[in-house]
C-alpha cells in the first residue's frame, strides 16, 4: 500500500517528468483493452465524472499503465468515490483505458497531427539540453508518437461513445 507522501512524491515525479519533456499528460503507454469487454455509454459517463471529481484531488490525469491503479489506491484511501461508483481495480483499468484510447481515437485529425507536430516542436526547441539529451528526447517523442497512433486505433471501437463526453475530458487531461 502506498503512504499518501509516496503517492503524492509518484504523482508529482510524473507531472514534472511530462512537464520536462514538453508532453501533454495523457501521453503514454496505453493499455490494453479487452476486445471483449467494450466500454458502455453508461461507463464512460461516469469515468468522466468521476475524473473531473477527483482531478481537484488528484491533479489532471497523467494517464500512463500506472496512473488507472494509482488513482484507485488514492481514491481507496480518500472518499473510496470509484469503488462506489462500481468499479473494481480491474474495470476501472479497462474503463479508463477505453476511455482515453476514445478519446484519443476522436480527436479530429488534424487536431490530432497538430498535437503531434507541438510535442515535436517544443522537444526540438528545448534550449536547455544538450546535444545527447535533445536526441533521447526526440527519440521519446518518436516512442510517444508511436503510443498515440496505436491509441487512436485501439480506442476505435470507443470513439463514438466517448465524443460526446470529449470537450469534457480535454479540460481534465490537456493543459
Amino acid at each position: 500500500m502506498l503512504t499518501a507522501a509516496r503517492l503524492q512524491r509518484r504523482r508529482a515525479f510524473r507531472r514534472a517528468a511530462l512537464t520536462l519533456a514538453g508532453l501533454l499528460p495523457f501521453l503514454a503507454v496505453a493499455f490494453s483493452v479487452s476486445p471483449a469487454r467494450a466500454l458502455t455509454r453508461q461507463e464512460a459517463i461516469v469515468v468522466v465524472k468521476l475524473i473531473t471529481a477527483l482531478s481537484p484531488e488528484f491533479g489532471k490525469l497523467a494517464y500512463d499503465e500506472a496512473a488507472a491503479d494509482d488513482w484507485f489506491e488514492a481514491d481507496a484511501e480518500s472518499d473510496n468515490r470509484i469503488t462506489r461508483a462500481g468499479f473494481t481495480r480491474e474495470s476501472w483499468r479497462i474503463a479508463l483505458g477505453a476511455t482515453v484510447t476514445g478519446y484519443v481515437a476522436c480527436m479530429p485529425e488534424a487536431e490530432f497531427r497538430a498535437m503531434l507536430t507541438t510535442i515535436r516542436l517544443r522537444a526540438e526547441n528545448r534550449g536547455t539540453l544538450d546535444g545527447a539529451q535533445r536526441r533521447a528526447m526526440l527519440e521519446l517523442v518518436d516512442e510517444v508518437t508511436v503510443r498515440l497512433e496505436a491509441m487512436r486505433i485501439e480506442g476505435h471501437d470507443h470513439a463514438e461513445i466517448v465524443r460526446p463526453l470529449a470537450s469534457r475530458l480535454r479540460r481534465v487531461m490537456v493543459d
